[in-house]
């Protein structure tokens, strides 16, 4: 599923909503604090993740290693990236990526594209075409 127009338009990158049955796992790593969470969604430029039960030593602006359990088929990939803390809002907080291999980059955009074929063949096309003009 992706995101409606109004979150769209305030991020850099297209996200996608992992599947409830093939969630996306999160470890995010702090200086004082390392737990694991589901992702909201992810895109390029970073990921949303729930808290539901709160998150203490989490403040914005805060470096972070982030390992990415991502579902591909019948296998799934690890991608590790760095990332800031941006926001926190209730339950909720986004991680922008600050630093990516583009290993672990083409990772996200495999799982990316996985996606948008699985809901819809014109925003897999879409993306596709957008990839080929990317700088």
């Amino acid at each position: 599923m992706l995101k409606p127009a109004s979150l769209q338009d305030r991020r850099q990158s297209l996200r996608v909503v992992p599947s409830p049955d093939k969630p996306v796992r999160v470890n995010i790593n702090g200086e004082d604090f390392i737990d694991i969470f589901n992702a909201v969604d992810i895109g390029f430029g970073g990921v949303a993740l729930n808290v539901p039960h709160g998150f203490k030593g989490c403040e914005i602006n805060r470096q972070v290693l982030i390992i990415i359990d991502l579902p591909l088929g019948s296998k799934r990939l690890c991608a590790q990236v760095q990332g800031r803390i941006l926001h926190l809002s209730g339950t909720k907080f986004g991680v922008s990526f600050t630093e990516m291999s583009e290993a672990n980059r083409d990772k996200i955009r495999l799982y990316i594209s996985q996606q948008l074929r699985r809901i819809s063949l014109v925003n897999w096309l879409r993306f596709q075409v957008s990839q080929f003009f990317a700088p």
